[in-house]
């Protein structure tokens, strides 16, 4: 729900905006810019007249003509026109004084009492343009005079639908440079230096491009602000290098590009993939380029106007129609800034072709021109961002490949253990079946035979002997099992351990309790610790089977909290105990101090317990890697 309402906000803010803007740009423009404080001259006479001087207009037949004058309306089929005026008065003061024109379609000449004094440039063809500039032209105080002064002005368009004069002001300089000055400043100057910012940064994305191809926005933004740029020279450049024909064409075709690129801009922007429109686009710039082959200046007036800007206006609104399903789907702030920047572009275009159509008032001039500000700004932050992002991507993709190096390099070293351990595994393999054939065909082989010979006769001796030798297979048994990679499992250990001790327990009528759980792994477990776990386990049971009396046994094990987690094994039995204070030295040393020793030597601790009701020894092991 709020993220619904948050889209309805910002179009209704987006409706406003636009209103705004139309009422601002079309319905009721605002005045930038004050006229002169002197009385405007407004009433003069005019003669449709090809002649180069007033001298030539003696016998002209005058007609009256009120000022500003657009020639679409009052005079159809011409390119020049001589417009008059008297002006009385006083005695002039003594200083500089000066013309100022607002506005000219395209040039003008200034004469003072026949006399001339100024003009905007050459009235040969290409003809000097200065539509979008206004003038001023300065002149001695004595060529006026006391009474009745002539102002004779020549006006010269390009093609007859284009002439405008505008009112005229005559005064001192210094009453005229302020209101001049500001015009020229945002008409001109202010455009020349927009224009350079567009190829500067035209120039910037291009050269991103140049390093980065695969990144084709950077082309196509390139384009676009060159392709404006050009469009601008229009503005300011009031000497063409090229006929006005040539010239009225490339202002028509850049300005469509301009719109067409910037279309191709917002779908790779915005992701959009549309193949069927963007060839569209493409064939319709093609056509653009056919109003350079159009035969007059007329016709390429009539076709850019009525033709080529109305698929202008087309091309924008379907531009800022992508944006606004963007943002619906999205709310992107940079795509809701894109769309403020479009239909500011858009309305203000739609103003200058009002204008250039002569539905607005010419005084108003172009301001499309003007919409490049914010889209200036969303450029430049455009490349300072996508500059900053692809920092931070390539820092991150830095730190990431640290990482995954890290990550392989541990990967590495923890194959390099595990083929070290199957290698050291494999060795222990081949030894253990080594010394199994050796045990099975010598040692091995000689004790079970002895055992065998020592069965078939009777005798305290005979017997005793043949115990040492079932240890003696026992002990062996004990080593060979020990090199086994799977007894590095406690579990798996002792339950070998019970298989071979069972005949023991047997012999002596024991029953064992099996309590041994599922249990952590010992870190660094081997052969060497096995093998003295297994000792000090057997010696254990076999204390317990020659002295303890007992009738049952129990193998516990779990995890007890000490300072750290240790893995605990109970050998107990139920028997009459030890008098550990009375066992004699010899028996200690070769029993208990022997388990002691051991449990030394793999970082374990060996507790002893015993009372009337049996005795309990303990092996504890750390879960923690201790150094052998």
């Amino acid at each position: 729900m709020r993220w619904s309402r948050n889209k309805i906000v910002g179009l209704t803010v987006l409706f406003f905006y636009w209103l705004g803007l139309n009422y601002l740009s079309i319905y009721s423009p605002p005045t930038f810019f004050q006229a002169p404080d002197v009385d405007p001259i407004e009433s003069v006479e005019f003669v449709a007249s090809s002649a180069t001087s007033p001298d030539e207009l003696s016998d002209a037949d005058w007609a009256p003509q009120s000022l500003p004058d657009s020639w679409h309306d009052n005079h159809q089929d011409i390119e020049q026109i001589w417009y008059r005026s008297s002006l009385l008065l006083a005695q002039p003061v003594d200083e500089l004084w000066g013309i100022y024109i607002p506005t000219v379609a395209h040039n003008a000449a200034v004469y003072i009492n026949g006399v001339w004094v100024g003009r905007g440039g050459p009235f040969s063809e290409p003809l000097s343009r200065h539509h979008n500039e206004p003038l001023l032209f300065s002149f001695s105080s004595q060529l006026l005079h006391e009474g009745e002064n002539r102002l004779d002005i020549r006006v010269a368009t390009t093609f007859y639908d284009q002439g405008f004069l505008s009112k005229l002001y005559l005064a001192p300089v210094e009453l005229l440079v302020d209101a001049y000055q500001l015009k020229y400043l945002v008409r001109v100057e202010l455009i020349r230096w927009i224009t350079v910012a567009m190829y500067l940064i035209g120039m910037i994305t291009f050269s991103f491009w140049l390093v980065r191809p695969q990144d084709i926005i950077y082309a196509v933004l390139s384009m676009e602000m060159m392709i404006w740029g050009t469009h601008n020279f229009n503005l300011f450049v009031a000497e063409i290098p090229f006929s006005t024909r040539l010239w009225e064409a490339l202002m028509m075709s850049t300005l469509g590009w301009t719109i067409i690129i910037m279309v191709l801009f917002i779908h790779r922007y915005v992701g959009e993939k549309h193949e069927k429109i963007e060839l569209f686009l493409l064939g319709l710039a093609l056509f653009g380029l056919g109003i350079f082959l159009l035969p007059d200046v007329e016709t390429v007036l009539h076709i850019g106007y009525r033709v080529w800007d109305v698929a202008i206006v087309i091309v924008g609104c379907y531009a800022v129609f992508i944006l606004l399903k963007t943002y619906w789907h999205t709310q992107a702030s940079d795509v809701c800034f894109m769309l403020f920047m479009g239909v500011f572009i858009l309305v203000f275009g739609l103003h200058d072709i009002l204008l250039v159509n002569h539905f607005r008032d010419r005084q108003e001039g172009l301001i499309i021109q003007y919409a490049i500000l914010p889209a200036l700004l969303f450029f430049s932050w455009l490349l300072v961002h996508r500059f900053v992002h692809s920092i931070e991507r390539a820092e991150f993709l830095a730190a990431n490949l640290e990482q995954r190096v890290q990550v392989k390099k541990e990967a590495l070293e923890s194959q390099f253990e595990k083929v070290k351990v199957m290698e050291q595994q494999q060795v222990l393999a081949e030894e253990r079946e080594r010394i199994m054939r050796d045990m099975h065909d010598g040692i091995g082989g000689h004790l079970v035979s002895v055992i065998t010979l020592l069965q078939a006769h009777k005798g305290e001796v005979f017997k005793r002997i043949r115990e040492k030798a079932e240890y003696s297979l026992t002990d062996l048994r004990f080593v060979i099992d020990s090199l086994d990679p799977v007894q590095y499992e406690l579990p798996t250990l002792l339950g070998t351990m019970r298989m071979r001790l069972q005949d023991q327990l047997d012999a002596a009528k024991i029953e064992l309790e099996w309590a041994v759980t599922d249990l952590p792994e010992i870190p660094k477990m081997s052969p060497h610790r096995s093998l003295h776990i297994m000792r000090i386990v057997q010696e254990a049971f076999t204390n317990s089977i020659k002295h303890a009396e007992c009738h049952r046994m129990r193998l516990a094990t779990g995890v007890v909290t000490l300072d750290v987690p240790h893995i605990f094994i109970d050998i107990i039995d139920y028997g009459k105990g030890l008098d550990l204070a009375t066992i004699d030295e010899q028996n200690r040393g070769r029993g208990l101090k022997n388990m002691h020793h051991r449990a030394g030597q793999i970082g374990a601790s060996l507790e002893i317990a015993s009372s009337d009701k049996g005795t309990c020894v303990r092996l504890l092991l750390a879960l923690a890697a201790v150094s052998e």
